[in-house]
């Protein structure tokens, strides 16, 4: 209840949301985070952009945040902040329990963590971002498209191109029909399709979809091989070769932001 209080008066001061629309957004955190903690349980990845767009297609609806772009961007990143916090809350339990760690030490530190992390991101973004026109050099490509979404939601559906509303109705449909075919036909769910993988796979680029497919052939082949070493080394190597994937990546932003500043200088 504090935690929501206070989101609703910060929307407020300082993105004038109503208060009302404000409750409405705090409300959709809860099923975001539903969402995005049951795909990364299911597949390691979190949903945290098509949650925002969701909570874009909802404001673009509700009175009084029609038209509103920047109560519909607000609304979609407290949502997707939500989801996104939430996902990786029980990553880091589910890790610490297969560590033995104790539950209630992780939480306080995770609590901790959130205050001391305020107290050091608010200032390095506003050392960063100390304006509008700083902001713009960055030309944060995430940013833009979430930003494309609220002008097209808050301008009008004619922006959008036939083909995509035909896609979206097929997706929501498809999204319906699945979870009630687990549901109800408890016998043909060896043979659906993941709803939450399909979703994924959609949104995310390709070649994570792709590696994610070979991962997957490789591990069955490897276990119907020989099951107990696969049983033994599979998800250490799996995470070697994502872990070793992240350190590369970052070398090589790390290397790429020195000399981009060694050739401005």
């Amino acid at each position: 209840m504090p935690i929501t209080i206070g989101l609703v008066i910060l929307q407020r001061l300082a993105f004038h949301v109503a208060i009302p629309l404000g409750v409405v957004t705090v409300a959709m955190s809860f099923v975001a985070a539903l969402v995005c903690c049951r795909a990364t349980g299911e597949t390691d990845t979190t949903p945290i952009g098509p949650m925002g767009k969701l909570t874009q297609l909802v404001y673009a609806l509700l009175p009084g945040a029609a038209g509103q772009t920047v109560i519909n961007l607000m609304a979609a990143g407290v949502t997707a902040a939500a989801g996104a916090s939430a996902a990786d809350l029980l990553t880091d339990l589910k890790s610490g329990y297969l560590l033995g760690a104790n539950g209630r030490r992780q939480f306080i530190a995770q609590c901790s963590g959130i205050l001391f992390g305020v107290l050091v991101i608010v200032p390095a973004w506003y050392l960063l971002v100390p304006d509008k026109a700083a902001l713009e050099k960055f030309n944060p490509p995430a940013a833009n498209m979430w930003k494309a979404v609220a002008d097209l939601l808050t301008q009008g559906g004619h922006m959008l191109p036939h083909t995509a509303i035909v896609a979206i109705l097929i997706g929501a449909a498809i999204g319906i029909v699945l979870p009630l075919v687990e549901r109800f036909a408890k016998e043909a769910v060896t043979y659906v399709p993941s709803a939450m993988g399909l979703g994924l796979g959609m949104v995310i680029p390709f070649q994570n979809s792709l590696s994610f497919a070979l991962g997957a052939l490789i591990a069955l082949v490897w276990t119907k091989v020989r099951r107990n070493n696969a049983e033994s080394f599979n998800i250490p190597v799996a995470s070697g070769l994502v872990a070793g994937e992240s350190l590369v990546a970052a070398v090589i932003g790390i290397l790429s932001a020195a000399v981009g500043l060694l050739a401005a200088k």
